[in-house]
């Protein structure tokens, strides 16, 4: 008898499909899993979907710029960054519910500006 609950064991078969597609043929399970995450943001509510397709363009850039490795490792910093902000909030939210002094997290009013050198010889 398995003593696994039936949606983990869905869950783990799903994901032997999928890595066995990715092995098989790397093609199909990038357009499938292009039109799985595009579905899901579709699928999502409407005041959601322009920054899920956000952050699903910065995912994309690493993946294209980075070996497997490296893309697993900033993505999984993304994800612990967004962790670590969705808790201070909570904690804010905590402080004001009971009547603790509150100080608003500080508000990222600007941006890093990069400066792209040419290269004469590249005109």
């Amino acid at each position: 008898m398995n003593s696994e609950p039936e949606h983990m064991t869905s869950f783990q078969d799903k994901a032997s499909d999928w890595a066995q597609l990715a092995r098989q043929d790397p093609q199909a399970f990038e357009t499938m899993r292009t039109e799985l995450l595009n579905e899901f943001i579709q699928n999502s509510p409407a005041n959601l979907q322009r920054k899920l397709q956000g952050m699903q363009w910065k995912i994309e850039l690493v993946r294209q710029r980075s070996s497997p490795v490296e893309a697993l490792a900033e993505i999984t910093g993304m994800m612990w960054q967004s962790t670590q902000q969705l808790g201070k909030k909570q904690q804010d939210l905590l402080d004001v519910c009971t009547g603790k002094e509150f100080t608003p997290s500080p508000v990222r009013e600007s941006a890093q500006i990069l400066n792209f050198q040419l290269k004469a010889n590249s005109l």
